[in-house]
């Protein structure tokens, strides 16, 4: 084998130990949750057993409509309002530690790694804060407005731009390590989906219809898989699948490595919310109010649950199995998954949800349309 070669096999794989040794231990520490859905496959899976009944231990009026869904780390909660306001709140008490203001609107979610934020804009910056005070460290800034949610891992950051650019860049300086340009041939695209990494592989989808494979250590094209329909959801991998939904009405699982079509199932309403794996099954929500279960393998449809508003929220999924979602209608609910039966629900703002639920610790933290960011949990913390 040329020796090149064998050094990249060598490297790729103490990368990865190196990354499965820091990555698990970092994953049980069950009072973070770094990024959008959780960590870069996007299995929206959190380490804590919390259970229902909860009830709102507090709640933050920011003024301003929370598109963004939040991350946490070292005891504080971070997440962003569309007039352009980033926050970090104490997880205990509510208060406000310190406010970003952007130069325009955001409804990205941030990430959190190694005390630095990591946030887009729509005037198509990427902006890093110091996440004890807020400050701006560095500021990437782009041709196009950002509103799909960053990728961090082993010190790179990936994110994408409505000028239709896919950006790697490093978490110490924001030097752009290379950005690769994702052609669409519609004449209104972007990409509003945020890419997932799995295996050095990174996937993520423009609004127009591709889903496209891209190497993560030099941004080459490896395949690209048309779905047919606009794609706002951002892909999963898992078990060497890539799940995502489209405005198709349909979820498509293709194979991690050749972007061959698995299978696709159809749902009747379109798809916005991200799918979600839990042991061999796949959840999707729906915009008709229908979260639905798929058998991850076939895509067999195995039973629909009715919740009524429309879903755009992706669902959370704790270590024993239950799902936390919410619906445009304002109403939050804890599921058992096993039998597609709901076990807890709490009515809370008329605006509803656009933000995915996150659980961090003992702890639920969702934003609303109207403004209010609220932590649930027990009560006996």
């Amino acid at each position: 084998m040329d020796t090149d070669v064998t050094s990249k096999i060598y490297l790729r794989t103490l990368q990865l130990l190196i990354f499965l040794a820091v990555g698990t231990a970092t994953a049980s520490e069950s009072g973070s949750w770094p990024m959008f859905l959780g960590n870069p496959s996007h299995n929206a899976a959190a380490p804590s057993r919390l259970t229902p009944p909860l009830k709102q231990l507090w709640s933050f009026d920011t003024e301003g409509e929370i598109y963004s869904s939040a991350a946490v780390a070292d005891g504080q909660v971070y997440f962003a309002t569309l007039p352009g306001l980033v926050y970090a709140l104490d997880t205990t008490s509510g208060q406000p530690q310190w406010t970003f203001e952007a130069d325009t609107e955001i409804d990205a979610s941030p990430a959190v790694s190694k005390g630095r934020v990591y946030i887009g804009t729509k005037g198509g910056k990427l902006h890093c804060l110091d996440s004890r005070n807020g400050e701006a460290i560095w500021t990437i800034e782009t041709k196009g407005k950002i509103t799909a949610s960053a990728t961090v891992d082993r010190g790179i950051i990936y994110f994408a731009s409505h000028d239709m650019n896919l950006y790697a860049a490093r978490t110490k300086d924001g030097t752009v390590i290379w950005k690769t340009a994702l052609p669409s041939e519609a004449t209104s695209s972007g990409i509003y989906s945020t890419p997932a990494l799995a295996d050095d592989i990174l996937y993520v989808a423009e609004k127009a219809h591709t889903l496209y494979a891209i190497d993560a250590t030099d941004g080459r094209v490896l395949w690209r898989y048309a779905t047919g329909s606009a794609v706002y959801s951002s892909p999963v991998v898992a078990n060497g699948t890539v799940y995502i939904g489209g405005y198709d009405r349909q979820i498509h699982a293709l194979d991690a490595n050749s972007g061959k079509l698995r299978w696709k199932a159809p749902l009747d309403e379109w798809i916005y919310a991200s799918p979600v794996i839990y042991g061999n099954r796949v959840y999707v929500g729906s915009k008709d109010g229908l979260l639905t279960a798929f058998d991850s393998k076939d895509g067999k449809q195995l039973w629909s649950l009715d919740l009524h508003g429309a879903i755009s929220s992706t669902m959370t999924v704790t270590r024993q199995g239950l799902g936390y979602i919410t619906n445009e209608d304002g109403e939050i609910f804890a599921l058992d998954l096993s039998a597609g039966k709901i076990i807890w629900k709490d009515i809370v703002e008329e605006d509803g949800f656009h933000a995915s639920p996150v659980i961090a610790g003992e702890r639920l933290y969702i934003g609303s349309m109207n403004g209010y960011f609220t932590a649930w949990g027990k009560g006996h913390e």
